[in-house]
């Protein structure tokens, strides 16, 4: 017999025609500033980054200064901010289409004054964190153009017009006797055209043409003045007329001045309430004005700065005392920054979406085209720190133990003033610390904070920064130490020290910044670098720390990605000594203002680095989820607790860069019988041994939010970064209201406590005789003053484990308050699946009831695994069941088993097919075995009526007696579920075997596997490419990824079958994932998905009969493009391969061959028939790698050759 197996050639997408001029549509065509329009923009064209984006924003304004011009203008939008401003709606029916219109018309729209000329929209598209950018080739289009950095300008009708070309502002700032060139441009030749000046006394003609487009006019200037400027004409027998104001400013020589002693950068407040010094590092610029309310938002000379070196300074009198006043510098007469130093800043984008009571009388600011301002108040009220502040004495930072949280997910209203509230909430769980994600301004108001701007201002969308005092007084009051994250490795680009040198033609900082790098150092890319090495950054470095601390009373800071402290003389991974001598020069700046200030690196360096770091002082994050998420998800063969001891790092099991520990368990945890670690009940115990094994551990520990109550929402729940479900409060998860969640929480609060009475100090220098790996693992301390064990079995299946008690005689079960009486140290101790236990000679509680509840499964169940059609045995323990409020069915005249199919294993209590009427009427009515065991034997297929076309996954049961007054359940009273298995395919692909454009369909059945999406309403297939040639499933090889996680719309929403469970979703790769010319789909790479994305359809780990469901459970489809084999000729062969000429056959049984070959395009080039002993001629074919099929009259075969 022959087996073959499909060798399918390789095949590289060929781009369709880009399309180029079809990815804007304007709507009207020919539209002016006076009417509406809609733009579409269509992501599937040009590079397609956009394609499957879930949402799109249009960043945009428009262009007044000329018909070809690019200087932007009324810009609406910020840049990596998903805050709703310029946010595209998807055109109905099509997935790639996007609009946006703007109404009534254009120039409302952009509130762009009628003295302005509205030639273009300027624009580009971009995915909602900014990280995508869609656009074409630059070029012109008939639509518009775009230029050399891919912005895109969509012209627009602007009718007659006359163009102002000169003066391109509406100030200026000269020396004496300066040319002002004075330009205008008509849109066809006039018949007349005009100057006019006003000086003062009114307008007078200064230029005069009678034919031609171009008028110009040189003014002389002499003096500090508002010039009125007016242009008229007369085109095609209509008189137009332009006019504009603009304020000549003569500039004077800079006064040359020291600063006064006591002069800070920024803003110093002055002991006369009415004045104020402002400060501004400037080095290499000529020279500044401040402009603001002050100066009615005019540059005026009173107001030029005086020059102390690379200083610029100046005092501003006749302030309003408590008055906000809103400012800039002015630089050069050209760029317009807010104050690097500023400690309120006014966004003229996103203010207006911060709620009043979140930060009352924010200034009504509304300068988009100035940008963002600072603010100065004199006058204010000084924060009154209460008298216990004099007397705080931080946690010992070896002890530690820290609750990182960000504001905006933590509550609801994401304010200061309601987190003070909380504080009770975190002090009774018994952590001492407070690490706040980032709390300095930021780009946008909905964010993680990690896109820095303003370094000394506290982002309002959090409240006021006397709110955030209170908060840390408060906090410290109840023994709480405050952790600021601060980002001081990049900025953002609203940052004043990024716009004071930059270059826009290239994006990027110039080559002279004093604070950034030009170039990114190193392989990540986030924002703007700043260079480490300088000395201005260095300085600034110790001004933000300094400041913080002093300011705000922070007790020290959790440094953001300090491996980006290098510079680009050493390599950036490895040990590098610029990068420590930096980090170390940093920290003795922050310990010589205050010496117990905590300096937490997210480091992620070589161990001989982070060790030279920890020896000198500062703690180092290490993220521990590769040891804790294996064995609590059931893999105990996986990961170590070693080390978890040292103080010289801050450990934790997952913080907000990671997925959850809980989600982990619910996703991926393993099962045996009825112990499912994916159901909540038993993972809730799952992360109660984990918190044990870590937080009984001396050194610096951390928990990231609500972990103490299993949070369990995906990280890339809303995208990565986006906001996250609540866990109180109105339209919450109402987890805080979960009694089986409160347990976690009280699980926290006593192993805590249990850590603190002992002492971390004594836990770290007790004697240690830890078991870190397998199944079951131990904590073993001996000390004078205490004794502890702790042991759990961290398998899903019954172990032993001789814990190795230090001592004979009485310990004391911390949780449920009994004792035991150890006469053998050597004692082996069985352990239920998830069992965990904490012993000591000395009595620490009298027990805390129900907050650890040991799974103890009341059925058994034989043969295990089972398929439906196999017959099965079940038997019932009434000894081990729970009773649900009943007396139980020890001693029962009766038992019987209700139960049926469980299609969603989270929803337990939703039986289908259900077998038994809650009668004494014989419907699963067991077998008393005697000792309170009852038995049924069912064959599942015929027991629950399963139609021999379909699949379960899960069978449901509880017990009851005869009259249903006593039960038998399951763990905690839930529902015993059982898993049953299918030999049938969960995913099918067809055909098996494709290039980048075969049309594919697959298949998912959602009634196989773990039916968690059985009879979902909707599933989304979430999934990449792999586009490397391996014949094992390449775990990290998602690529080209399609598909917005926890979005119900957007590419990948699959078609369900009718009248089945079964889902498709058909495409070609090519398209589908944009594939490149010289790229293959090796594999297919793929999530399904509910529409929010809390439920994952998948199965068992391991091979299945198409690829394979990896350890996290996604799905890896192989593309069978593997060569064929004959099994009767397996020595066929072709050579010479590569050849020149011509290539010869071996071990053909047939002289006559049809040959069809084929390029790497999967193009047929020719077809031949030939003598197998001939051979085949190849000498015509151009350099490259060919296809090859062979047919032989009865067989086909397909090889690869190259010609050379």
């Amino acid at each position: 017999m022959k087996q073959i197996i499909y060798f399918f050639w390789l095949l590289i997408l060929v781009l369709p025609n880009m399309g180029l001029c079809q990815i804007i549509t304007i709507d009207p065509i020919g539209a002016g500033d006076n009417d509406p329009v809609t733009i579409i923009f269509d992501a599937s064209q040009g590079n397609k980054e956009l394609i499957g984006e879930n949402k799109i924003y249009m960043h945009h304004g428009v262009v007044t200064d000329r018909p070809d011009g690019t200087d932007w203008k009324y810009v609406k939008g910020n840049w990596g901010a998903d805050d709703g401003i310029g946010l595209m709606t998807r055109v109905d029916g099509q997935h790639n289409k996007w609009k946006i219109s703007f109404t009534p018309n254009i120039r409302t729209y952009f509130n762009v004054p009628v003295s302005d000329n509205i030639y273009r929209i300027s624009c580009v598209f971009r995915s909602a964190d900014g990280n995508k950018k869609g656009t074409i080739p630059p070029g012109d289009y008939g639509w518009g153009t775009v230029t050399s950095n891919f912005d895109i300008y969509i012209n627009l009708d602007a009718g007659d017009y006359i163009q102002f070309n000169q003066p391109f502002n509406d100030f200026g700032i000269y020396n004496p006797n300066e040319k002002l060139t004075i330009q205008a441009t008509a849109s066809s030749n006039v018949s007349e055209m005009k100057i006019w000046l006003d000086q003062g006394n009114g307008f007078e003609t200064k230029a005069i043409i009678n034919s031609g487009k171009n008028i110009s006019y040189e003014y002389s200037i002499t003096q500090t003045e508002e010039l009125g400027i007016k242009i008229t004409a007369k085109i095609n027998g209509v008189d137009l007329q332009t006019e504009k104001s603009f304020d000549i400013l003569l500039k004077k020589p800079n006064i040359d001045e020291p600063r006064p002693t006591g002069t800070l950068q920024g803003v110093t407040y002055m002991p006369d309430e009415s004045s104020v010094r402002l400060c501004l590092l400037a080095p290499q610029k000529d020279y500044v004005y401040a402009v603001g309310d002050f100066s009615e938002w005019k540059v005026k000379e009173e107001f030029q700065m005086k020059k102390d070196g690379e200083f610029f300074w100046i005092d501003i009198h006749n302030l309003t005392p408590g008055k906000p006043y809103l400012y800039q510098f002015w630089i050069n007469g050209e760029l317009k920054i807010a104050d690097p130093y500023a400690h309120q800043i006014a966004d003229p984008w996103n203010d207006k979406w911060i709620e009043p009571e979140i930060f009352p009388n924010l200034p009504d600011y509304r300068k988009e085209e100035n940008g963002i301002a600072s603010v100065l108040q004199t006058g204010q009220i000084p924060y009154s720190w209460s008298a216990s502040e004099n007397e705080w004495k931080k946690p010992n930072v070896d002890h530690l133990v820290i609750y990182e949280l960000h504001i905006r997910d933590f509550l609801k209203s994401h304010s200061y003033k309601d987190l003070t509230d909380t504080l009770s909430y975190l002090k009774r769980l018994g952590i001492n610390a407070i690490e706040l994600m980032p709390i300095n301004e930021f780009e946008g108001n909905d964010s993680w904070g990690y896109n820095p701007s303003f370094y000394f201002a506290v982002d309002k969308y959090y409240g006021t920064k006397n709110d955030l005092k209170k908060f840390i007084d408060i906090a410290h009051q109840q023994g709480m130490a405050v952790i600021l994250d601060i980002v001081l490795n990049h900025a953002f680009g609203q940052s004043p020290m990024v716009q004071m040198y930059f270059d826009k033609s290239a994006n990027k900082p110039t080559g002279n910044n004093p604070w950034f790098y030009r170039e990114y150092v190193g392989p990540y890319d986030w924002g703007y670098d700043f260079n480490h090495d300088s000395q201005y950054t260095k300085n600034f470095v110790d001004d933000v720390n300094r400041f913080w601390i002093n300011e705000f009373h922070f007790d020290g800071f959790r440094f953001d990605f300090t491996k980006g402290f290098t510079s680009s003389e050493y390599l950036f991974e490895g040990y590098n000594p610029s990068r420590i001598a930096l980090l170390k020069r940093m920290a003795d700046k922050i310990w010589g203002n205050q010496p117990d200030v905590y300096v937490i690196l997210e480091h992620w360096g070589w161990g001989n680095e982070e060790k030279e770091l920890s020896d000198y002082g500062m703690k180092l994050w290490s993220g521990r989820g590769h040891d804790f998420v294996p064995p609590s998800t059931g893999k105990p063969e996986q990961g170590s607790f070693a080390n978890m001891f040292a103080d010289s790092h801050v450990a934790f099991f997952n913080s907000h860069d990671e997925r959850r520990i809980a989600e982990h368990c619910l996703k991926e945890g393993k099962s045996e019988q009825a112990y499912n670690i994916k159901t909540p009940e038993i993972m809730y115990e799952r992360v109660k041994m984990a918190a044990v094994f870590t937080y009984l551990q001396p050194g610096p520990k951390m928990i990231w939010q609500f972990d103490e109550l299993g949070y369990d929402i995906d990280i890339n729940f809303n995208g990565r970064t986006g906001r996250k479900p609540y866990v109180w409060g109105e339209g919450s998860l109402k987890y805080y209201d979960d009694p089986l969640r409160q347990y976690i929480y009280e699980t926290y609060k006593v192993v805590l406590k249990l850590r603190e009475t002992i002492t971390p100090e004594k836990l770290l220098n007790a004697i240690k005789d830890h078991k870190d790996t397998g199944k079951t693992r131990k904590l073993s301390y001996s000390h004078a003053d205490f004794k502890l064990l702790v042991f759990g079995n961290f398998g899903t299946s019954d172990e032993s484990i001789s814990p190795k008690f230090t001592k004979t005689g009485k310990w004391y079960n911390y949780i449920t308050g009994d004792s035991i009486i150890v006469e053998n140290v050597n004692q082996t101790i069985n352990l239920k699946p998830g069992e965990w236990h904490i012993y000591s000679t000395t009595k620490y509680s009298d027990g805390f009831p129900d907050i650890v509840e040991t799974f103890d499964n009341p059925v058994t169940i034989s043969p295990y695994p089972f398929t439906p059609d196999q017959e099965i045995t079940i038997t019932f323990d009434a000894k081990k069941a729970s009773k649900k409020g009943s007396a139980g069915l020890i001693n029962a005249n009766k038992v019987y088993i209700h139960s049926g199919i469980v299609d969603d294993i989270r929803k337990p209590n939703e039986f289908t097919n259900t077998i038994g009427n809650l009668l004494d009427d014989g419907v699963g009515q067991m077998v008393n075995k005697g000792n309170d065991v009852w038995e049924i034997k069912i064959k599942p297929r015929n027991y629950y009526s399963i139609p021999t076309t379909e699949n379960v996954s899960h069978l449901g049961m509880y017990f009851r007696n005869e009259d249903n007054t006593r039960f038998g359940y399951g763990f905690r009273n839930s529902i015993i579920v059982t898993n049953v298995i299918s030999t049938d395919p969960i995913v099918t692909i067809t055909p098996s075997a494709f290039s980048a454009t075969t049309p594919i369909k697959i298949t998912y059945h959602a009634d196989r596997g773990n039916r968690e999406l059985f009879n979902a309403p909707v599933i989304y297939m979430h999934s990449g490419v792999s586009k490397s040639e391996n014949q094992t499933p390449p775990i990290s090889g998602w690529q080209n990824v399609i598909g917005v996680w926890g979005q119900d719309t957007g590419p990948g929403k699959m078609t369900k079958v009718q009248g089945t469970n079964q889902w498709e979703i058909s495409f070609t790769s090519a398209d589908y994932y944009n594939l490149k010319d010289d790229e293959f789909p090796y594999w297919i790479t793929a999530v399904f998905r509910s529409a929010d994305g809390n439920i994952k359809g998948t199965g068992p780990e391991g091979p299945m009969p198409n690829g394979y469901i990896s350890e996290n459970l996604d799905y890896y489809i192989k593309n069978n493009y593997v060569e064929m084999v004959d099994t009767s000729s397996a020595t066929f062969v072709i050579y010479p391969n590569p050849a020149e000429n011509r290539l010869f056959f071996k071990n053909i049984s047939s002289e006559n061959l049809i040959l069809y070959i084929y390029d790497v395009k999967g193009i047929k080039i020719s077809t031949r028939k030939i003598l197998t002993s001939e051979g085949l001629d190849v000498s015509y074919l151009p350099t490259g790698m060919y296809i090859l099929q062979i047919n032989d009259g009865s067989n086909q075969l397909f090889t690869k050759f190259v010609k050379n």
